[in-house]
């Protein structure tokens, strides 16, 4: 099942770290061939207490948050991305 649009939930505005997680993630998206898109979304809005965040950044598929503060290697974000859109 793969995801339309994956989400990176960072400051307003983004942050360093957060447009650097948004960057990998459009990278290692386009490299594995994968026709979702990486939208940045802000930490302010009612969706990001729907996914009850309160660290950036945060980084959610398919519904689920799958990273939160931290800055992933693109290897890691490659592996769950394999993991969630399989």
């Amino acid at each position: 099942m793969a995801a339309k649009v994956i989400k990176v939930f960072g400051g307003e505005p983004p942050c360093a770290r957060c447009k650097s997680v948004e960057k990998t993630l459009n990278e290692a998206v386009k490299e594995m061939g994968l026709n979702v898109q990486v939208v940045q979304v802000s930490v302010l809005s009612e969706e990001a207490d729907k996914y009850d965040i309160l660290t950036t950044p945060a980084v959610v598929i398919n519904e689920k948050v799958v990273m939160k503060g931290i800055v992933p290697s693109k290897e890691e974000l490659k592996e769950v991305l394999e993991k969630e859109l399989k």
